[in-house]
C-alpha cells in the first residue's frame, strides 16, 4: 500500500489562484472594475493615473494593495506608510508591477519604471520597493523603497515565471539601447540582469525624433514569448513628421532569461499615416497576440487593434485588423473572466473587449462598448498583471494537510517524493531515514522534513493499522418484485451506504452496485461492495372472458396465452351445478365448449413456472361466457 503525502499548499507561486489575485482593477481617473462576482462591476477608487497601474488580491480575491508607480494604496484605499514618492510615474505606460517574493506569501516586490526615459523626473532607472503585508496591522507597509536597478529604461515592464516554476523574471528595455534586461527574483533577492541585445535600438534625438520610450510589452502565459509595441518618429522638416508603429515578437528562454528570434511588423511611416504602437496582450493559448496602435490618418484620429497568429507561416504580414476607430485604444489586458479588455481614450467611460481571445480571426469577438466604467474615464492604462492565468507544470503531490492513513494490516509506504526538473530536495523522516519514501508496519505518527530551495517543509502523518473487515456476501441475482436485503452482519462503528443510508441493513430493488463504508473507533475505514442484478420474474397469462365456437375462426375456443413456459398447468371448467365439464394440462389446447349450451361457466386455473428466485405457483378462479 503506497500513500503519496501532501505536503504544502501553494508551495510554488503558480499553484495559487491567480484569477482571484486580479479581481480588483483600479485604473484611469478614479475608475475601476471588480471581477469578484464573475462579471466586471464599475467601482470608484482614489487613484488617478494617466497610464500605468497595478494591483494584487489574496488567493480568495480580497484586495491587498494597488499602485500607479508613485503611491501605494492599501485595501482600505489609504496610502501605505512610506508608500509615496516611489520612482514610477502616473504617465508611464507600465509604471508598476507586483511580484510575490518566492516562498514568502506576505511580502511583495513592487517594480517601477520611469516616464519618458527619466526625462520628466530626472530619475531614469528601473527600481523596486518591498511591501510587507504583516506590517501596519495587516494593512501593509512599504518597508524598503526605491532600490535602483539598471537605467535608463523605457516605460516597458513585464514578468514571467522562471522555468523552475518558483522564481520570476522581471523584464525591462533599456532606453538609448537595443537591450532587453531580465532580472531574476528569487527567495534570496533580485539577481542580474541578463542582457539580450536584439532588435532596433530605442533612442531619441535632440530634435525630438527617434524612438519613443512609450509603449507596453508582455510575456505570454507559457513564458516562452515576449511581445513589444513601440513607435519611432522621423522629422522630415521642422514642421513635418512621420511616425511608424512597430510590433515585435521574440522567443524567450525562461531558463536563461535570454531573448531570440525577432519577428517584427511596422505600421504607418507615411505622410498619410502617422502611427505608434502602445498596447499588447497574448491570448491564453499563447499563440495569438494582440496589439493596439494610434495616431493620425489623413489628419484625422486613427487607432486599431490587430491580431497576429503566431502559428501561421508568416504571422507578421498576415495580421487581422479587428477594430479601426478614431478614438484611441490604449492598454490591452487579459482579465479573470477570460476576456482581453482595451482601454479607451478621449473621455470614454467604457472599455472595449475581445471576448474569445483564443479564436483566430474575427471570431475572437471584438466588442467596442463592452463594459461601463461608470462616470470615470479609463485613459491609457489598465492594471499591469503578468500572471493572470499562469501555466504550471503538472501538480506535485504536495498540498499541506495532516493526514490519517489506515491499513488493513499490511505495511504502508509513505511517499513524500517532490519532483521538479530543476530542483532535487532532501528528506529527513522521524524514523531517521533520508529517502523520499519509507515503509512502516506499526501505528504511530510519522514526520517528514523536506528541504526545498529557500525553504523547509514539514508534514506529519498519522498511520493506524486497523479497519474492521466485513463482507456483504456474494453478488445477488434477484427478481424485481422481491426486495433484496443487504446486511454486513454484526459490526461496530459508524456506517454509510452508497445510498446515503446509515443503518446496518438496507433493502434494495434496483440493479446496481452497493457499497458500505464502516469507520471504526480508531477512525479507520473499511468497505465492501456487492452487485445486485434484478430481473423480471413475472409470468403474465391471458384468459378471455368469453368465446364463440361458431366456426368463424375467431375466438372459437377457450385457450390461454402466456409469456413464459410453464412447469405445470391445469385448467378446469365447471357448469352452474359445480360439475367439472372440462380439464386440460396442455396450455396450448383450445376448448371448443363441446355441445354445451350458451351460458356462463366457472373455471379454476393453476400453473407454475421457474423464476430467478425459484419455482412460482399461481391459482386463479373466474368465469367465462360461452356464446354461440
Amino acid at each position: 500500500m503506497r500513500i503519496p503525502i501532501s505536503l504544502i499548499a501553494c508551495l510554488l507561486a503558480f499553484a495559487c489562484s491567480a484569477q482571484a489575485q486580479h479581481h480588483f482593477w483600479p485604473f484611469g481617473f478614479n475608475a475601476g472594475l471588480d471581477f469578484s462576482s464573475g462579471t466586471p462591476v464599475a467601482i470608484t477608487t482614489p487613484m488617478s493615473t494617466d497610464e500605468g497601474c497595478t494591483s494584487i488580491c489574496d488567493a480568495t480575491g480580497q484586495l491587498l494593495f494597488y499602485s500607479n508607480g508613485e503611491t501605494v494604496w492599501d485595501r482600505n484605499n489609504n496610502a501605505m506608510p512610506n508608500g509615496t514618492g516611489l520612482f514610477g510615474h502616473f504617465s508611464t505606460s507600465q509604471s508598476a508591477l507586483i511580484v510575490p517574493v518566492p516562498d514568502d506569501p506576505q511580502r511583495y516586490y513592487l517594480f517601477t519604471a520611469p516616464a519618458q526615459g527619466g526625462e520628466w523626473t530626472g530619475q531614469p532607472n528601473a527600481a523596486y520597493s518591498i511591501v510587507d503585508m504583516v506590517a501596519n496591522g495587516g494593512n501593509g507597509d512599504v518597508v524598503t523603497a526605491n532600490v535602483l536597478l539598471d537605467g535608463p529604461v523605457t516605460e516597458r515592464l513585464t514578468a514571467t515565471y522562471h522555468a523552475n516554476g518558483r522564481d520570476v523574471w522581471v523584464l525591462y528595455h533599456r532606453w538609448e539601447s537595443d537591450a532587453y534586461i531580465a532580472y531574476l527574483v528569487t527567495c534570496q533577492g533580485v539577481e542580474g540582469p541578463v542582457v539580450s541585445h536584439i532588435g532596433q535600438a530605442m533612442h531619441g534625438n535632440p530634435d525630438g525624433s527617434g524612438a519613443s520610450p512609450i509603449g507596453c510589452m508582455r510575456m505570454n502565459q507559457q513564458g516562452d514569448r515576449l511581445a513589444n509595441a513601440w513607435g519611432r518618429s522621423v522629422a522630415i522638416t521642422s514642421s513635418d513628421w512621420q511616425s511608424t508603429a512597430y510590433f515585435d515578437v521574440l522567443d524567450f528562454d525562461n531558463g536563461t532569461g535570454l531573448l531570440s528570434n525577432l519577428r517584427s511588423d511596422s505600421i504607418g511611416g507615411t505622410p498619410e499615416l502617422f502611427s505608434r504602437g502602445y498596447g499588447v496582450e497574448f491570448a491564453p493559448n499563447g499563440s495569438l497576440v494582440y496589439m493596439s496602435d494610434h495616431g493620425l490618418l489623413n489628419g484625422g484620429g486613427y487607432s486599431t487593434i490587430r491580431q497576429y497568429d503566431l502559428t501561421s507561416a508568416d504571422p507578421m504580414n498576415n495580421e487581422v485588423v479587428l477594430a479601426n476607430e478614431n478614438r484611441a485604444f490604449g492598454s490591452l489586458q487579459l482579465a479573470p473572466d477570460g476576456k482581453i479588455y482595451a482601454a479607451r481614450l478621449n473621455g470614454a467611460t467604457y472599455l472595449s473587449a475581445i471576448t474569445s481571445p483564443d479564436v483566430p480571426g474575427p471570431g475572437c469577438g471584438f466588442v467596442d462598448n463592452a463594459v461601463s466604467t461608470g462616470t470615470h474615464p479609463s485613459t491609457w492604462g489598465l492594471p499591469n498583471h503578468w500572471d493572470t492565468y499562469p501555466t504550471a507544470p503538472p501538480d506535485d503531490p504536495i498540498a499541506l494537510r495532516d493526514t490519517l492513513l489506515c491499513s488493513d494490516g499490511g505495511p504502508v509506504t509513505l511517499d513524500a517524493t517532490w519532483t521538479h526538473p530543476f530542483h532535487t530536495p532532501s528528506y529527513l523522516w522521524s524514523t531517521g531515514e533520508t529517502s523520499a519514501s519509507i515503509t512502516v508496519a506499526g501505528s504511530g505518527r510519522y514526520t517528514v522534513e523536506v528541504q526545498l530551495p529557500c525553504s523547509t517543509v514539514v508534514d506529519t502523518v498519522d498511520v493506524r493499522f486497523g479497519g474492521t473487515p466485513f463482507t456483504l456476501g456474494a453478488d445477488r441475482n434477484t427478481c424485481d418484485d422481491v426486495p433484496a436485503t443487504l446486511d454486513p452482519g454484526p459490526v461496530s462503528g459508524s456506517l454509510l451506504w452508497s445510498t446515503g443510508d446509515t443503518t446496518r441493513s438496507i433493502t434494495v430493488q434496483a440493479t446496481g452496485t452497493y457499497t458500505l463504508w464502516l469507520t471504526d473507533s480508531l477512525g479507520c475505514t473499511s468497505s465492501d461492495a456487492v452487485a445486485v442484478i434484478t430481473r423480471n420474474c413475472r409470468c403474465p397469462l391471458y384468459l378471455p372472458n368469453a368465446f364463440t365456437p361458431n366456426g368463424d375462426g375467431i375466438n372459437d375456443g377457450l385457450a390461454v396465452s402466456m409469456d413464459c413456459t410453464p412447469t405445470a398447468f391445469e385448467l378446469e371448467v365447471y357448469d352452474r351445478w359445480g360439475r367439472r365439464i372440462h380439464r386440460t394440462t396442455d396450455p396450448a389446447f383450445a376448448w371448443s365448449g363441446d355441445a354445451l349450451p350458451i351460458g356462463v361457466y366457472a373455471y379454476t386455473l393453476r400453473y407454475a413456472w421457474q423464476a430467478e428466485d425459484g419455482e412460482r405457483r399461481v391459482q386463479r378462479q373466474g368465469s367465462v361466457t360461452l356464446v354461440r
